[in-house]
């Protein structure tokens, strides 16, 4: 993958930093691949790109391009291989890999590179990785930039995500090596780097929430309790009010840790069961490692609490050791090359290769001219239609490197915020709502339509929510027939809305409606192909809502079948797994002989609502289970 127009950014970013050729391209590429970039000589890969302008410390427009077809099928399964181990699907995380190694990384040493950061936090979560090997991988891969590391000193340095990763993974390695030095030295420098580095809010939190584990694991084998359970516990708190779930069952268990040494155990059994519990409701293999440290180590009952919970398997997956990458491509390529993937040419592909016609997939968003002209790579469309045309091809366009003016970068930051709030949040969110009206002009449909959804989202009338919902999804979607779902394709908003208007039909119309409705975004995803990677955005809504319209219908055996959909749905979010299982539990608890599942998905459902800091919901299924079931959710 690369950027278009990318040399004239990086130069410009490059002379407004200050910086010659030779410092910027240091531990990236050669002088040589800066200056045909400069010149527009030659390509360069996102993730090239990406390093490139980190250490520039500039944003600026782009647009994502493919050396090759292959070049965007590894670039995009690294994707899908991080959300499987971000959700801790490890098994699927390492047929992805599996799948990158067969396409030999497309010869690209930086694609090689986060692979073997990928394949390391694979060994760390799998609880059976041999703690020497995950530092030789981690070593090894950043020597593919960095040749001359040093570990207690690379502050000065301009690294790139992957890198800063790996630095994360190599001080988690020493910490097991008991080299807690060298371990403290890296999470210091860490913090210390990303304190001042540009990168966006929600990137920084999540790696100064890995970074955090590393920490917290530090201060607890020194001893310091307090302050681990003041890193732990502000970190866990950040990634709750963000949705981020990768690191929160970590840093959960941590922060049990540091309550139960500080000699409060009440507290701490509190967090380490919600740790436990929630990792075990994805099926986890965390539960286990969980379990394991509190037998060995602490005086809790967690072994008796876990008592009707079977153990989830610790996998060992096989370690790969680093080849020679002397050989392979730095991310960069001929612009002439027959093989180069414009933007254009991949909706191209990927609209012929799923069959749909010109007018399917740009209805409601721009002319077929014009979509015609995007394809022939004769014209570049406004990154919001970029994004909007790849997600109702069924493909995410978060994980790809655009870049926006400034007007842009700022409606996606507040589009991004809006997202975030809750209806307690109204004045924040208004605020917000109002900087994006002046940003945007009646002209802005999909800017529009994104304002419009936010401001529905404190519309409390359901007569007029459903009103509304509907006019804004015509903006793009004039007069939708839900009936006929088939013959569309949606974006991510434009299927957030059907499933927000699905819902308020309830209030506005009546159950049974609604359910119909929502059975019909199941015939979607049935039937159009969505990958894993857009899918999550939507299906674990659509999943939790159907399931809690369903036991409000009285039809309990119809939800209890939709068991089949929660892997990978729930693993996507536990927030909405939480909801997910806190009507699923009663459905089970209203048929006969299901008590036993029931208090297993109960516990699931309290477990999950504590983890996301929602404990009134957690109170409510526990006092609902015990009085109208007489099933006890410990």
């Amino acid at each position: 993958m690369s950027v278009q127009n990318a040399g004239i950014i990086i130069r410009e970013a490059r002379q407004k930093a200050g910086l010659t050729q030779e410092q910027l391209s240091e531990g990236i590429c050669s002088v040589i691949s800066l200056s045909r970039i400069e010149n527009n000589t030659a390509g360069v890969s996102p993730s090239t790109f990406q390093a490139l302008m980190a250490h520039a410390g500039a944003n600026s427009e782009a647009y994502p391009e493919f050396a090759s077809r292959t070049d965007f099928d590894c670039f995009y399964t690294l994707k899908r291989a991080r959300f499987y181990l971000d959700t801790w699907l490890l098994q699927e995380a390492y047929d992805e890999l599996e799948k990158i190694e067969q396409m030999h990384w497309a010869d690209n040493r930086y694609y090689y590179q986060e692979w073997l950061l990928l394949h390391g936090r694979l060994q760390l979560r799998s609880g059976c990785g041999d703690p020497q090997q995950i530092f030789d991988t981690a070593l090894s891969a950043l020597h593919i930039s960095r040749p001359g590391f040093n570990s207690f000193d690379f502050r000065n340095l301009l690294l790139s995500l992957p890198e800063i990763e790996l630095c994360i993974l190599l001080a988690h390695a020493s910490f097991y090596l008991e080299n807690t030095q060298m371990c403290l030295e890296i999470c210091t420098q860490i913090s210390a780097y990303l304190s001042n580095n540009a990168v966006s809010f929600l990137e920084k939190d999540r790696l100064l929430a890995e970074n955090a584990i590393v920490y917290t694991k530090y201060l607890i084998k020194i001893a310091d309790y307090r302050q681990a359970v003041k890193i732990a516990d502000t970190y866990r708190h950040l990634m709750v009010k963000n949705f981020d779930d990768t690191p929160l069952l970590e840093l959960t268990f941590l922060t049990g840790l540091g309550y139960y040494f500080n000699g409060d155990s009440e507290t701490a059994f509190t967090y380490i069961k919600t740790a436990f519990f929630s990792a075990h409701s994805i099926r986890s293999c965390y539960a286990t490692v969980c379990l394991n440290y509190v037998n060995s180590k602490l005086s809790l009952p967690l072994q008796e609490a876990a008592i009707h919970f079977e153990t989830i398997p610790l996998v060992a997956f096989p370690h790969k050791k680093a080849i020679d990458t002397s050989a392979m491509g730095d991310g960069t390529y001929d612009l002439l090359s027959p093989n180069v993937l414009t933007l254009g040419a991949l909706i191209r592909e990927l609209r012929t290769e799923q069959n749909i016609s010109q007018a399917t997939l740009c209805q409601g968003l721009c002319s077929k001219s014009k979509l015609s002209k995007i394809e022939n790579g004769t014209l570049q469309p406004d990154i919001i239609l970029a994004q909007t045309l790849l997600q109702r091809l069924g493909i995410s366009d978060l994980v790809f490197t655009f870049y926006g003016n400034e007007r842009e970068t700022r409606l996606t930051e507040l589009h991004t915020r809006l997202n975030k709030l809750t209806l307690k949040d109204i004045e924040t969110a208004q605020k917000y709502m109002d900087e994006m009206q002046q940003l945007i002009s009646e002209k802005d449909v999909l800017y529009l339509q994104q304002l419009m959804i936010h401001n529905i989202f404190f519309e409390a009338n359901p007569v007029t929510k459903t009103k509304k919902l509907f006019e804004t999804l015509s903006l793009t979607l004039p007069n939708l027939d839900i009936n006929c779902i088939r013959e569309y394709r949606l974006s991510w908003i434009e299927a957030s809305i059907l499933n927000s208007f699905c819902s308020a039909t309830r209030q506005s119309d009546s159950l049974a409606k609604a359910i119909r409705y929502f059975y019909k975004i199941f015939e979607y995803f049935d039937y159009i192909p969505t990958d894993i990677l857009e899918k999550k955005r939507i299906f674990p809504v659509t999943l939790g809502i159907l399931i809690r319209f369903l036991y409000a219908e009285k039809r309990y055996a119809e939800a209890i079948e939709l068991n089949t959909f929660f892997k990978p749905t729930v693993n996507c979010s536990l927030y909405f797994a939480a909801q997910i299982y806190s009507h699923y539990c009663q459905c089970l608890a209203e048929e006969c002989q299901q008590s036993k599942a029931a208090y297993q998905y109960g516990m699931y459902a309290r477990y999950c609502y504590l983890l996301t800091e929602s404990p009134d919901y957690a109170t409510v299924i526990t006092n609902e289970m015990k009085r109208i079931y007489n099933i006890n959710l410990l």
